[in-house]
């Protein structure tokens, strides 16, 4: 793939560019000169420390890199035609881009692009600072490329329906780190540090097909989309016991592939300059299967059990329906209200085959039929206003309601183990927003905004054969009470500053019924609790025409609780994260800029509680400086040069992912 897209993109532009000449060759009034420009760069960064966790953070490879930063073309082709041709191509990161564009606003277009890039993982997992060693690196580069390429072309003529016909191919392959750590043993103590890592290799086809079309006032459109969906994962979870040197790995493969079918209508006008409405209908049919494989290696009593299910079948129907009006404003009063109704039911079964140990040999027990059925109904309705008559200031109001009800049935008919779940779940959610902004006087901003949301779940559950989490949870209810306020001041022409406030605040009640066998009273508890305060102020100034300065300084204060913080494996968070964020320009000179960046951020949540449980408080400082110079060489060519210093300092994890990193860059764009 990397070979055919370099090869794409050297040979595309010089291709055109050899065309296009030839074109103006032959008849200079056939087509106006080309606009090109074209921005070799060649960069080396690099790193002391761990290299992983930079890359992580930043989303830069150490070593040399180089290549075309940005290239561009555009060509008139005649007097209603363009085209435009843009890429990038940085060779060792594999970040490239391709896009072509040819267009008649009232004939035709043609698209086409490619794009491809890296996402980086770390492959340290947890640190426990009572092991020796404390914490656990893979050695493996993690890497997962993601991938985009697409066709489409439409017909834009006037009078007449809007045609658009597309193909996109999405994917993603490779390795990334999971928080899903092993087991890790020594002595009597065992904790979840060892590294996991999950194997990704994800397609996704659409073809698209679109028309609108207007009709007097009203507009439609309808929007048709085939997706056939891919996706292969491969999890890795090992476990080692450092008294014995010995190992364990537990392997899941999961496999899943569908295609579905979306079509989306939509009709909406535009009747005057005070009223408007919409209404949509979607419908989705999919088809899918999927298979689950758990290996445990070595196979040993008491414990491990492998588990196969193949050839699970999965479907889903679901019919959305929405309608949308907005009247005025009428004596400065607006008012909006939406509703949405959908249907939707998916099912799904399969065998599975659970091997054991029992008796002291290997057994294969018989394959359990697993059959799974769930109905979701749901109406959504929201109802805003909005004020505009007092002077300088706008007042704003809404509210939003969803009923949702879930019917599932899942059952297990054969094999073992046997098992049989008939549930009903009642979902309620209701959001309040009110608001205002206002200037009540010249170079001053004001402007609040308080939210309540109340989140309920009831669960019914006529059949329960396996008494236990979650079955004995019958309702959770989430109460949220936010507030936002922001002063903008302009005291002075040159200088802008903006001050924020933010606090969140989430409630969550749980009641339960009793589970003899478990020895769990009925009864309701608040289970947990959440809130968060934000703290920032930013901040534009401009002295001077040849420099501009901007700052963002944010704090935020959050702490959760739960019910079983009496418990000392199990700790309150209380934590604080500042971040600063800035950067300057100075033009030293009609051709010389020099610009600067900087980030910082520091997390402070410092756990005691080794002797209990594992300590995952966050304490660390990150941050970044980055400065670049400027220099217009000619009319046509312009360079740049820039540095780059990064660091990061974790004692959460006693600094074994610690680094400091340096970066030098030079580009020359270059334009024709």
């Amino acid at each position: 793939m990397k070979r055919s897209i370099l090869i794409m993109f050297m040979v595309s532009l010089p291709i055109t560019l050899l065309a296009s000449s030839s074109v103006l060759a032959g008849d200079t009034n056939s087509a106006a000169q080309p606009d090109i420009s074209i921005t070799p760069i060649g960069q080396y960064v690099t790193v002391r420390g761990d290299e992983g966790r930079f890359r992580e953070d930043w989303g830069i490879k150490e070593g040399w890199d180089g290549g075309i930063e940005d290239a561009t073309y555009h060509q008139k082709i005649d007097k209603d035609w363009d085209m435009d041709l843009e890429g990038r191509a940085l060779f060792d990161e594999e970040d490239y881009k391709l896009r072509l564009n040819i267009a008649n606003p009232d004939v035709a277009f043609l698209r086409a692009g490619f794009t491809e890039f890296r996402d980086y993982s770390d492959d340290f997992g947890g640190f426990y600072r009572n092991f020796v060693p404390a914490g656990f690196e893979l050695n493996r580069d993690l890497i997962l490329r993601n991938g985009d390429i697409f066709v489409e072309a439409g017909i834009t003529l006037p009078n007449v329906p809007k045609l658009t016909l597309g193909y996109e191919r999405q994917f993603r392959q490779g390795e990334e780190s999971l928080l899903e750590w092993g087991a890790v043993t020594q002595g009597a103590t065992t904790r979840n540090i060892y590294p996991s890592v999950e194997h990704i290799d994800e397609t996704v086809d659409t073809v698209k097909l679109q028309v609108e079309h207007d009709i007097s006032i009203i507009h439609l459109g309808d929007q048709f989309r085939y997706q056939h969906y891919h996706d292969n994962t491969t999890t890795t979870d090992q476990s080692l016991n450092l008294n014995t040197s010995a190992s364990q790995s537990v392997t899941i493969t999961e496999s899943y592939k569908h295609d579905a079918f979306f079509n989306t209508f939509r009709m909406d006008s535009h009747v005057n300059d005070k009223v408007y409405w919409s209404v949509g209908y979607l419908y989705t049919t999919l088809d899918g299967v999927a298979s689950v494989g758990l290996n445990t290696v070595p196979f040993n009593a008491p414990l491990d059990m492998n588990w196969v299910a193949q050839g699970v079948d999965l479907g889903s129907d679901s019919h959305v329906v929405n309608l949308n009006t907005m009247f005025g404003p009428f004596a400065g009063l607006s008012f909006y209200a939406g509703g949405e109704a959908e249907r939707t039911h998916s099912h799904g079964s399969g065998d599975a085959v659970l091997t054991e140990i029992a008796g002291g040999g290997v057994t294969n027990n018989p394959a359990a039929m697993l059959h799974g059925d769930e109905i979701k109904l749901s109406t959504d309705q929201t109802i805003g206003l909005r004020y505009t008559k007092i002077p300088y200031t706008t007042l704003y109001a809404e509210g939003k309601w969803t009923e949702q009800r879930y019917e599932l049935d899942e059952e297990s008919s054969a094999g073992t183990p046997t098992f049989q779940l008939d549930q009903n779940t009642a979902v309620m959610r209701q959001d309040y927003t009110a608001g205002f902004n206002t200037a009540p006087i010249p170079r001053v901003t004001l402007a609040a905004r308080y939210r309540h949301s109340i989140y309920q779940n009831n669960y019914d559950d006529e059949v329960d054969t396996i008494e236990g989490y979650p079955g004995f949870i019958t309702a959770q209810d989430f109460t949220t009470d936010e507030i936002m306020t922001k002063l903008t001041l302009r005291p002075a022409s040159m200088l802008t500053i903006a001050f924020t406030y933010q606090l969140v605040d989430t409630d969550i009640g749980t009641s339960t019924e009793g589970v003899p066998a478990l020895g769990t009273p009925a009864g309701s508890l608040q289970s947990g609790n959440y809130d968060s305060s934000i703290y920032s102020v930013s901040a534009t100034l401009t002295p001077i025409s040849r420099l501009y300065l901007t700052g963002l300084f944010s704090l935020q204060e959050t702490r959760t609780v739960c019910f079983v913080n009496d418990n000392p494996a199990v700790t309150k968070y209380s934590g604080n994260v500042y971040s600063l964020i800035g950067s300057a320009g100075y033009a030293l000179d009609n051709k010389t800029d020099l610009d600067l960046q900087c980030y910082y951020s520091c997390e402070e949540d410092a756990q005691n509680n080794v002797a209990d449980g594992l300590p995952l408080g966050a304490d660390n400082r990150r941050s970044g400086v980055t400065v670049g110079l400027t220099r217009k060489i000619s009319k046509n060519v312009m360079a740049r040069f820039r540095y780059g210093f990064y660091q990061l300092s974790d004692q959460a994890n006693g600094g074994l992912d610690n680094y400091t990193a340096q970066l030098g860059s030079a580009s020359c764009m270059i334009h024709f």
